[in-house]
């Protein structure tokens, strides 16, 4: 659903627990039909009782069994469990959703939408088998007025389509039309225009049709139909009929390209109504196959983005028909997103343009009262596994439909730039086939985890699985099975260090190595374990004040009747413990946790005196925090000059002490400092996103490095330093805010852990 949006603090009114798995079967064993896969499943999961086949679907990769669950009598609305099989039946992989992922007042939540039968009460156009497909042209803006035009934003925003300041044009489109009853409709095995008067869905208690009343439906009117089929040619801009054949055409050009990729999803044609809500709104009708576009301020149907992502939504429910739970509000509008840029992208990219192809709804967003534009470019995002990613909603300070809309747009870009005009539908089909085999309850890492399956599977000899993950990785959607911790990326070479390897969540026996670039290994041999804890004498290294790797090369394995999998990581460490030029301040300050009503915010300064200095590679940060759950947090760098970075963002971290440091020679979050005044302050901004856990910022120093733990910096590098000292006795001031004290964050990610002699876990 396309609407107008506010964003929201992280303010959970449910419960939200683990997401799906997937598992990979280490035999070949052949699954032919649905009672096959139902043997199967019981064979393999006997813990999952009483199953019972919800549906099947058959996609390039091959074909989805997707059961519903039950324990004893009581169906498990938001469980499942999926079996995929290759094109000769045998199984490939496994989906399973075997918990409630949203619970509201102790009770897990059960959609409607998903479990009534519906059913549309309109004036439809005539079928197709009462006359004859006719080939002709229409005229139509595309994808939008304001896009052909390459106009720029408006200073403020249009109240309404008279606003806009060029005159209207058109471009001509060819499209199908029938011809019925010596008139000319729109309607062919696609699409099919109505005119909306009800919904009505079934009550399941006493079998009676309940209508919706929705206030919101426009009265129904006769269809549109033409006596010729020039008329199509010179429509009104803006009036009914307009709007109607902009909303076919463009559903109807969608819908062939979803056909030249392969997917015939519709077994009748989407029914659309361009002028069926009274507002500035738009949705889908899942169980009534049926588009409705909102007239507002600007008929929604002038932009082609709204109708197509409106259709998107068609498209992802025909994929996955249980689409609900977990994480599929964000996802479900992100992909919409997604399915509308890649659109417009394809369009302009064709005609040589990139006109703000990154942002989503060009000219319907820069109606009403406010700008209501999505970006398909919001590198700020971040991933909090445990929120709840409803639609619409901000999540960390940034909207989750963006989220998820990002790396996928982002990746698409990547591959145009790599392969030309073939990545569009490479791309597009990748996602479109990941879905495919999902099912209630999944969150956005799951759905991650299939996109590089499928990827690696269809096109093995592209770069988009590669691409996808880091893309992934940039917001944290990436979710490794393991990760691996140390107390401080810049170690102390007199201490042991201290090596902590993590699962996540999922346990799994492993078996492998780590080798560091300076000559030490570790041998890693452990059954199922949360974590595994281990010291490691560091050797005597010439290598004071810089890097060295650290290797993880593991064989893992979740049971017996499962693949071995293999996962490799690469962290970088540095040989020494900073020391600054300037005190660390002592700051033992409680950060503000966040509220039902907003976040938790509080800065604080640190001042630099009489350093005549510009930042170079010896600028540095340390940070010191204590906190229940540093993944709550946003620690944000504020210059003297008012450069902002991220140095923190949504940091898994297992122990509730975090010591850290970033020096600007290996840390490129401070690169934009360079060449900045070191006098000043400088300012620490916390935010904390999330409610029920509580800490405090110990101690922090900005600075520049004067030498290391072991030894001093190896470079010739010289400074004009006088006088340096800071002024930083007395405690800063701080506050708390909400939602609205926050607008402009980036992210980061982090780096860490090393060296080793020959040792075994």
């Amino acid at each position: 659903m396309k609407q107008k949006l506010s964003l929201l603090a992280l303010a959970m009114a449910s419960a939200v627990s683990h997401a799906g798995e997937w598992d990979y079967p280490a035999g070949n064993e052949t699954v032919a039909d649905q009672a096959d896969a139902k043997t199967y499943v019981e064979t393999h999961y006997p813990a999952v009782s009483d199953i019972e086949l919800r549906y099947k679907t058959k996609s390039k990769l091959g074909y989805q069994y997707n059961f519903n669950i039950g324990l004893g009598s009581d169906y498990k609305a938001q469980r499942t469990i999926v079996v995929h099989t290759d094109n000769a039946g045998i199984v490939q992989r496994v989906f399973k959703s075997l918990e409630d992922t949203v619970i509201r007042n102790g009770v897990a939540e059960k959609l409607a939408e998903l479990e009534s039968i519906s059913r549309l009460k309109a004036v439809e156009s005539p079928d197709i088998s009462s006359g004859n497909i006719i080939s002709t042209q229409v005229n139509v803006v595309d994808p939008d007025l304001r896009t052909m035009d390459r106009a720029a934003a408006p200073a403020t925003t249009w109240k309404n389509v008279s606003d806009y300041p060029g005159q209207p044009r058109f471009v001509m489109r060819d499209i199908e039309v029938l011809n019925s009853g010596g008139k000319y409709h729109l309607s062919n095995a696609r699409v099919k225009l109505v005119e909306v008067e009800d919904y009505e869905t079934k009550n399941p208690v006493s079998g009676g049709w309940e209508p919706s009343n929705s206030n919101n439906f426009m009265p129904p009117e006769s269809v549109s139909e033409f006596d010729q089929l020039n008329d199509l040619k010179t429509l009104t801009f803006g009036s009914n009929n307009f709007l109607q054949v902009m909303a076919f055409y463009q559903i109807d050009q969608s819908l062939r390209y979803l056909k030249s990729l392969g997917y015939e999803l519709f077994n009748e044609p989407v029914r659309f109504d361009a002028t069926g809500i009274t507002n500035d709104n738009s949705t889908y009708l899942i169980g009534t196959n049926t588009l409705m576009l909102g007239t507002g301020s600007a008929p929604d149907a002038l932009d082609a983005d709204v109708v197509v992502h409106e259709l998107a939504h068609g498209i992802h429910h025909r994929i996955v028909e249980d689409w609900g739970y977990g994480h599929t509000g964000a996802m479900a509008e992100g992909f919409a997103d997604y399915w509308a840029g890649s659109d417009s992208y394809r369009k302009l990219y064709e005609q040589g343009s990139n006109f703000e192809i990154d942002t989503v709804f060009n000219w319907d967003g820069y109606f009403g009262t406010k700008v209501a534009t999505r970006s398909l470019w919001n590198q700020r995002a971040r991933y909090f596994e445990q929120s709840e990613y409803r639609a619409h909603e901000s999540v960390g300070g940034e909207l989750g439909d963006e989220l998820w809309s990002t790396p996928l747009f982002q990746t698409l870009k990547q591959g145009v730039e790599l392969y030309g005009k073939e990545a569009f539908k490479e791309v597009d089909t990748i996602v479109l086939e990941s879905m495919h085999g999902l099912g209630r309850g999944m969150k956005m890492h799951d759905l991650v985890e299939s996109i590089i399956y499928v990827a690696e599977k269809l096109y093995p000899g592209r770069d988009y699985a590669e691409l996808f993950k880091s893309n992934f990785k940039l917001h944290g959607l990436f979710k490794e099975p393991f990760h691996t911790e140390v107390n401080s990326r810049y170690v102390d070479e007199t201490k042991p260090l201290q090596v902590r390897l993590i699962a996540n969540e999922r346990q799994a026996s492993v078996k492998g190595r780590m080798q560091t670039s300076i000559g030490s290994n570790l041998d890693v041999t452990a059954g199922k374990f949360s974590t595994l804890e281990r010291e490691i004498v560091l050797p005597a290294s010439e290598s004071c004040g810089e890097t060295f790797l650290l290797t993880t090369s593991l064989d893992y394995q979740y049971d017996s009747q499962l693949q071995k999998l293999s996962w490799n990581k690469e962290d970088s460490l540095i040989y020494g413990v900073p020391k600054f030029d300037q005190n660390v301040k002592v700051q033992n300050s409680i950060i503000p946790d966040a509220t039902q009503s907003g976040f938790g915010f509080k800065t604080f300064n640190f001042i630099i005196n009489g350093d005549k200095n510009l930042a170079d590679d010896r600028l540095a940060v340390y940070l010191k925090l204590n906190h229940e759950n540093m993944a709550d947090l946003r620690v944000t760098l504020v210059s003297p000059k008012g450069t902002r970075k991220d140095l923190l963002t949504n940091r898994v971290y297992s122990k509730p002490i975090l010591t850290r440091y970033w020096v600007a020679k290996h840390d490129d979050v401070l690169k934009p400092f360079a060449d900045e005044p070191m006098s000043g302050t400088w300012r620490l901004e916390i935010t904390d996103y999330s409610t029920g856990k509580k800490g405090e910022l110990v101690e922090w120093a900005v600075g520049r490095i004067a030498k290391y733990s072991c030894g001093e910096i190896k470079d010739s590098t010289k400074t004009n330093t006088e006088n340096n000292s800071n002024n930083n006795s007395s405690s800063t001031g701080g506050g708390s805010g909400g939602s609205t004290s926050m607008g402009m964050l980036l992210g980061l990610g982090f780096l860490f852990w090393r060296r080793e002699r020959q040792l075994s876990i």
